[in-house]
Order: C-alpha cells, then sequence, then structure tokens
C-alpha cells in the first residue's frame, strides 16, 4: 500500500531533509508536507512554499541501475507530474532541466539529490507543485501558476500526491528495464516546441532536443552545443 510508506507532515524545514532522515531504516518512502519553512530549490534558490497552497513532496528511491544515468531522474519526475496533470484534463509543458510549465509559468519544480556512487546509491526526488494561489499572489520575480487558476474542481492533494509516487515507482521500473529512451521519448512529447528561443547565460539560440546524456541541445549561430547543467530563459517569439 502507498499510503503505509508515505508520512504525511503539516509542516517541516524541508521534505528533502525529511526524507534524508528515513534513508538508512526506509520505513519510509516519501514525505508530503502541507508547507515548508525553508523550501529550497536547484542552485540553491529558496522554493516559495506557503501553507495550503502547495504539495511539496520529496520521494526516497534506491536505483537499482548505474548512477552514470542517473541524469535521467529529473527528467523522469517532470514526466511524472505531467501525466498526473494530464490525468486530470491539464495539459503542460516540460522546460529543460526540471519545470513543469503552463503558458511558461512555472506550475511545478524538482530538486534532485543523490548519495553514494556507482551501483551502491540512492536519491530524493523533490517536488513541488503549486495547488493554489496565494492571497497575497506570487513573488514579483516568480512567474508562477496554481492548479486553482486552471482547474475548476477542489483537488485533494493526498490523491495527487499517491498518483505522482506510483507514477514515479513506474517510470523507475521502466528506467531500469529498458534505460533511458523511454524517459527521453516521454519527456520529449511534452516538452517546448523544436526551434523554441531560448536562452543559457551568454548563449542564445533555439531549442533542439536532448542529447543522449539528458542534455539540452542549444541550435546557435555557431553549431549545436551540449549543456549539461544549468538553467534557461524564454525568449520572445520572433
Amino acid at each position: 500500500m502507498i499510503d503505509d510508506s508515505i508520512l504525511w507532515l503539516e509542516s517541516c524545514q524541508s521534505t528533502n531533509d525529511e526524507a534524508a532522515k528515513h534513508l538508512s531504516s526506509r520505513r519510509y518512502s516519501t514525505v508530503v508536507s502541507n508547507h515548508q519553512s525553508s523550501g529550497r530549490g536547484r542552485m540553491g534558490r529558496t522554493w516559495h512554499s506557503p501553507a495550503e497552497c502547495g504539495l511539496y513532496l520529496s520521494h526516497i528511491a534506491f536505483p537499482r541501475f548505474d548512477q552514470k544515468i542517473g541524469g535521467a531522474i529529473p527528467l523522469m519526475a517532470g514526466v511524472a507530474v505531467a501525466e498526473t496533470c494530464e490525468a486530470l484534463g491539464i495539459k503542460v509543458q516540460l522546460k529543460w532541466p526540471n519545470d513543469v510549465i503552463v503558458g511558461n509559468r512555472k506550475l511545478a519544480g524538482i530538486l534532485c539529490e543523490a548519495q553514494g556512487h556507482q551501483s551502491q546509491w540512492s536519491i530524493i526526488i523533490g517536488i513541488g507543485l503549486n495547488l493554489k494561489t496565494p492571497a497575497s499572489g506570487w513573488p514579483n520575480d516568480l512567474p508562477a501558476i496554481g492548479l486553482d487558476t486552471i482547474h475548476e474542481e477542489e483537488l485533494d492533494c493526498r490523491i495527487i500526491a499517491r498518483e505522482i509516487v506510483r507514477r514515479l515507482d513506474e517510470r523507475l521500473i521502466e528506467l531500469e528495464s529498458h534505460g533511458t529512451a523511454p524517459i527521453y521519448d516521454a519527456w520529449s512529447r511534452r516538452s517546448l516546441a523544436l526551434g523554441t528561443k531560448i536562452r543559457r547565460g551568454d548563449l542564445e539560440g533555439r531549442f533542439a532536443g536532448l542529447s543522449p546524456e539528458g542534455g539540452l541541445l542549444l541550435q546557435t549561430a555557431a553549431g549545436v552545443e551540449s549543456i549539461q547543467a544549468g538553467d534557461i530563459d524564454l525568449l520572445p517569439a520572433e
């Protein structure tokens, strides 16, 4: 039963930190909280985590495949969230490396933190999904959106959490059995359109898909660049 392995909390500092406490005992495989006081995103950023407004979930996995293909896990997690949204009738897009977006506004983000190495390792898959727009609105520097803006019916966060966990587990098994190809295919079918204008740092170009390692391919005037880390910004269409 999925519920038996989920620790439900009203509040915590960070669900990823809470999940890390259960790596040894394996008592729980998932931590879900209604609020995070110190939620974090990639590259040390703060994840805006007000109470009653989001689903803050961290799932523990002990992959039985080599860590060298572990870079596919953030993409896989994005697919799991996208599939869950699609089951609610909500169409989303995936923006490399870890964003789930609707109309260029962020609906969910993913933070994966691995421990160990090679074939003996674990990973915590952290997911923040915006359910409701905060009464005070989103921070000015955060182009975000909540499910309440695009879905009329009230949503049960526990049902959504269970569905995300189920899909994560299914996709992890798929990654173990069939490698990265099905994950990359599922991600690419939901990604930004090929040719979308994007910027990564000082580089500007057009989105050209994924590399064999799961990196971003950026078509520039000088050729195709393969980017393995960092963030991208969407640029206005011509």
